[in-house]
């Protein structure tokens, strides 16, 4: 047979990419030398045909199949030269920040201190009835739907109370009699007058005409006041009044609010049998807390006493003051002095410590009411109120000459002011 046919395969040539160093910096971020780049090549295998200040001609060995382009190379470049020499950047387009970021936050951590003191958060409608509506506001301030599509649905919440009372029926009609509720959300009313539109925002979010819009909280509160499994004398006791004045004194202490007060009403009202005003500095009303009128409990299907509070979440949020500081624990004894005395019915723990304050004693830490008693041996109208007086010096140890100066001058204060009859006084 003439001649010979070569049936072998026809050789692989080596492939040749070239590398530019421009963009080897431009995609990893970094400035790499030109020759660290062709030595971490070189290392794989790769030869260099040509370079210049710009390129570098690399031949790819033929079992390096995964090597096909210029991204390949500049990949096997980061992996040598080593990724931890890379600084790390925020991505492109990902970065930024808006004026309702810090808000958002002090949201976040009210929602974790009520969390905290044992309640459970509940969102409820934005649209409600208008009959519920007016339960929480006149009517007047209220905004109602032109077009709505249920009669049910047909006004804007002007309070978060009415939601409140409904997740109460809810739960205590699925038999979960013990509940402690919070919500923040946003209510709507018409602006009684310019003051109202031209009141500032803690974000700037501006006011549509005739109608304010603000962010509220409020608190719920019914049934027992420890959990099923407590024993002892106490396991039946029921919520009262002040339950819901401690959740709201302690959270306005951690949220840092405060110089808060409390002033009781004399009369009812539309939703509370009771209830009291909360002010900040004595003038600035931030809400109001009470008892449910059992008549209205009832139209509720809500069988124990409610406890309601509502606060103004935009005016905390205006003047909380969230910086903290390190206190050292007192190297120093204290001494105590005990005061019992007898003031009208009408003298209330507040009255007493602007009272204190206006004395103001040397070296006094602390205040604390102890006891109120009524009763035997006591006249009528008059009730007795028994306080802890603590003094303590951060530099020194006090003497008891020093001490006793300072509270019989407080004791003098209250038997003028109030006036009161010291009933006795111990150490």
């Amino acid at each position: 047979m003439p001649g010979v046919i070569d049936a072998s395969a026809r050789p692989i040539e080596p492939k040749q990419i070239s590398l530019r160093h421009a963009k080897v910096n431009q995609l990893l971020g970094v400035a790499v030398p030109h020759a660290e780049s062709v030595r971490c090549l070189n290392s794989l295998g790769l030869e260099v045909l040509g370079q210049s200040n710009e390129a570098c001609i690399f031949r790819v060995p033929t079992w390096r199949v995964d090597l096909k382009r210029e991204i390949d190379l500049i990949e096997e470049v980061a992996r040598l030269y080593g990724v931890d020499q890379i600084p790390s950047t925020p991505p492109r387009g990902a970065f930024g920040s808006n004026p309702f970021d810090s808000v958002y936050d002090q949201l976040a951590e009210a929602r974790r201190l009520l969390s905290g003191l044992g309640l459970h958060e509940a969102t409820g409608q934005t649209l409600i009835a208008e009959a519920a509506a007016r339960l929480a506001a006149p009517a007047e301030v209220l905004v109602l739907l032109a077009n709505p599509l249920s009669s049910d649905l047909n006004a804007l919440r002007p309070s978060l109370l009415p939601g409140l009372l409904d997740s109460l029926r809810h739960n205590l009609s699925r038999k979960n009699d013990d509940v402690g509720l919070f919500e923040l959300g946003r209510i709507f009313q018409r602006a009684r007058g310019d003051a109202d539109r031209r009141r500032p925002d803690p974000v700037g979010r501006p006011y549509q005409e005739g109608i304010a819009e603000e962010r509220r909280l409020a608190i719920a509160l019914t049934g027992r006041r420890y959990l099923s499994f407590w024993s002892g004398e106490q396991r039946q006791a029921t919520c009262d009044i002040y339950d819901l004045k401690g959740v709201l004194e302690e959270f306005l202490d951690q949220f840092g609010v405060r110089g808060v007060g409390f002033h009781a009403r004399p009369e009812a009202s539309a939703v509370f049998l009771e209830s009291a005003t909360v002010t900040l500095g004595g003038k600035l009303v931030l809400g109001e807390f009470g008892q449910l009128l059992p008549a209205l409990a009832r139209n509720y299907d809500l069988r124990e006493a409610v406890f309601l509070a509502e606060l103004n979440l935009d005016q905390l949020l205006a003047r909380r003051n969230a910086t903290k500081s390190f206190k050292p624990l007192p190297q120093f004894p204290a001494i105590r002095r005990d005061v019992a005395m007898l003031v009208a019915e009408g003298v209330t723990h507040e009255t007493v410590l602007e009272v204190v304050k206006r004395a103001r004693p040397a070296n006094l830490e602390s205040v604390e009411l102890f006891d109120v008693f009524r009763g035997k041996n006591i006249p009528a109208g008059q009730k007795s109120m028994a306080y802890a007086f603590t003094y303590r010096h951060a530099a020194r140890t006090l003497t008891d000459a020093e001490v006793n100066a300072a509270h019989e001058e407080l004791v003098l204060q209250f038997k003028q002011s109030l006036p009161a009859t010291v009933r006795e006084q111990r150490e």
